[in-house]
């Protein structure tokens, strides 16, 4: 699904340049990628294409700490949840688009759960809604797709 979600990232700079889901599909799969994960990767898209709509928006009115509840905890290793308060404390996510980035990760399965994946869904989250975010942070999510940042 990552390769797949990577893919549409370099593609196309604006997700709403998509098209219909056919020919999408079909395009991917000329690039090689398979049935299965083309369809868990669009699912998964338009399951943030929804969020965006604002079942979170309320928590940008809030005030006060992000306290995980236990299956967050048990489910988010220590270094992912270091990297998301490090991108809302730096600007790059407000809360509602902080509560999307721990959602879309608590839909992972465990194994896929760790920093890169982590910085892969902040940004997918953050084109989703076609957010700018300071440069220094959008190479380090960047990092994700490309490997070792540019920036010192």
């Amino acid at each position: 699904m990552f390769d797949v979600l990577t893919y549409l990232f370099e593609q196309y700079r604006d997700p709403d340049a998509f098209g219909d889901r056919g020919s999408l599909m079909r395009q991917l799969e000329a690039a090689g990628f398979e049935d299965e994960e083309i369809n868990d990767a669009l699912d998964w898209l338009d399951n943030v294409a929804n969020m965006v709509d604002g079942l979170y928006a309320s928590a940008d009115d809030a005030s006060g700490m992000r306290i995980y509840a236990d299956v967050e905890l048990e489910r988010l290793p220590t270094e992912v949840r270091g990297l998301i308060q490090f991108l809302e404390d730096h600007g790059a996510l407000s809360p509602s688009q902080r509560e999307m980035v721990i959602d879309r990760l608590c839909e992972l399965p465990d194994d896929d759960i760790n920093v890169g994946s982590a910085k892969l869904v902040a940004l997918m989250v953050l084109w989703a809604q076609k957010a700018e975010l300071p440069i220094l942070l959008g190479e380090e999510l960047l990092d994700a797709i490309h490997g070792e940042p540019t920036m010192q």
